[in-house]
């Protein structure tokens, strides 16, 4: 296996296990970050995810030494099981935290873009290379871009192929935190450690707000939130809340 799981404090940690290839991920490692992320979704004792790359690096994308060959049918399986693991991590109702060490590029960056939320190394370097190997974005990664970044600004990210620092996917909102290598692990980890303390479902309700606003109309959205809010006032995790408060107390989330 090259793809590690463990959960501690409501935060299952997902790591890209393969530091002597820069976390390359094979055809293979694709199944076992969609089986993952899987198991997180399915887990009622994970309320966040932490995501990462062992080692020095988040991930070089794809196995460069698996392009190529078996035709077009090889192709279509290749990008069947790539568009599986991208829906995997994108389509996870708990919030995902991505830390991002040393480069990301490919595939591997829209999966970082899939997450809620990137801490930075400053010097990490994320990269869309599909140019300088002759294919068109993959991963999902023009549609993930754009969310974050203006077209024309997506267009040249794309377009160049260049290199992204920590700090400029930063100060483009492309990533929440640039911080020094060294304490990349840890913000993230105090970031999800603060998600999983929350109000778990309503997180992930809001993560569904979120989700659905790209296609929706104000109204829709009013029409959306109006059949979320009802259930939300009927969890365990909203009567403490309001009990906290009128008790000024620090509220203690279950999570249901």
């Amino acid at each position: 296996m090259s793809v590690d799981y463990s959960v501690e404090d409501g935060v299952a940690t997902i790591v890209i296990n393969r530091p002597e290839r820069k976390n390359a991920i094979t055809v293979a490692m694709r199944g076992e970050i969609e089986d993952a992320f899987r198991r997180a979704q399915d887990d009622h004792e994970v309320r966040a995810i932490l995501f990462t790359g062992a080692g020095n690096d988040f991930s070089a994308g794809a196995d460069v030494g698996e392009m190529g060959g078996g035709g077009v049918r090889h192709s279509l399986y290749k990008m069947r099981h790539l568009h599986r693991m991208a829906r995997a991590v994108a389509g996870t109702n708990k919030p995902v935290v991505a830390a991002v060490r040393g480069v990301c590029i490919g595939m591997s960056w829209a999966l970082a873009l899939a997450s809620d939320v990137i801490v930075a190394a400053e010097d990490a370097r994320f990269q869309f290379a599909f140019r300088h190997i002759g294919l068109a974005p993959d991963g999902g990664a023009a549609f993930l871009l754009t969310r974050y970044v203006n077209i024309q600004r997506a267009k040249e990210i794309i377009y160049s192929g260049r290199f992204v620092s920590g700090v400029e996917a930063r100060d483009l909102g492309l990533a929440l935190h640039a911080v020094p290598s060294g304490d990349v692990q840890a913000k993230a980890r105090e970031l999800a450690l603060s998600f999983a303390q929350s109000p778990t479902v309503a997180l992930m309700m809001a993560k569904r707000q979120f989700d659905a606003a790209p296609a929706q109309n104000f109204d829709q959205a009013l029409d959306f939130e109006a059949n979320i809010q009802p259930l939300m006032v009927e969890t365990e995790d909203h009567k403490e809340g309001t009990t906290s408060f009128k008790e000024k107390r620090k509220a203690r989330f279950i999570g249901n």
